[in-house]
């Protein structure tokens, strides 16, 4: 029998950013009003933590602020996940329906 050869193929276009980046602040509230903190954001979607259960599948509002900059992006609801039983947290990916400046950050210093 032939060795299985696994090519790993990186389907992640842009680098993560901590947080909300340089640009936005870690809080943001996810529409219609439900608070979420941003663990990671790139240009074209965000990893969050909630309180609450995300519904994959589902439209949603992210409204971003921080810095002066503010920022509402539509998107989709990807996939959600316990992360955290107690209290219970989840965290949910945010597929963007178009990309979002997130700023910049000198390499290393994330």
């Amino acid at each position: 029998m032939a060795p299985l050869a696994l090519d790993v193929i990186e389907r992640r276009h842009d680098r993560r950013l901590a947080g909300g980046g340089p640009r936005f602040s870690a809080g943001a509230v996810l529409r219609p009003g439900q608070a979420v903190v941003l663990v990671n954001i790139s240009s074209r979607g965000a990893l969050v933590e909630s309180e609450a259960r995300l519904r994959p599948g589902a439209h949603t509002e992210l409204h971003l602020c921080g810095g002066g900059a503010r920022a509402r992006v539509k998107g989709r609801l990807d996939r959600c996940h316990v992360v955290r039983l107690d209290p219970i947290r989840y965290h949910g990916v945010i597929v963007f329906d178009e990309c979002v400046d997130v700023g910049t950050v000198a390499e290393g210093s994330e």
